[in-house]
């Protein structure tokens, strides 16, 4: 009559969702810090107008970064089942991600996002 409480169910979806966040969020990472550094350095060689170019790649790439090092900490996050709101945080971060194919990195995202908000109850 008087036990401990049921067990929480527990499915391999936050496993994934987080395997899937933190793949995307190097892919992004990886992307960006490669377009930001070797394209700010390019455009910025050129001087003028070029130089307006080489900042808007090294504040994309900053971002990009900074929005990758979040998604990584809520892939974390997932993997151990905690802190719901980062992970989910996370997941929306990545879907502003271009990975190295186009929009790959966004996808996985978007899939981890369906498969944090499916498997809410098991944090």
């Amino acid at each position: 009559m008087y036990g401990p409480p049921p067990a929480k169910p527990k499915t391999m979806f936050p496993m994934i969702a987080a395997i899937l966040m933190i793949v995307a969020a190097i892919d992004g990472m990886s992307f960006w810090g490669v377009l930001a550094f070797a394209g700010g350095t390019l455009f910025g060689a050129l001087g003028g107008l070029g130089t307006m170019f080489a900042t808007l790649f090294f504040i994309c790439g900053a971002i990009a970064i900074i929005f990758g090092i979040i998604e990584i900490l809520g892939g974390v996050m997932a993997l151990q089942r905690k802190m719901w709101g980062l992970a989910l945080v996370g997941s929306i971060l990545g879907l502003f991600f271009f990975g190295w194919l186009g929009f790959e990195a966004s996808l996985m995202s978007f899939i981890a996002l369906i498969l944090l908000v499916i498997s809410r109850k098991e944090f």
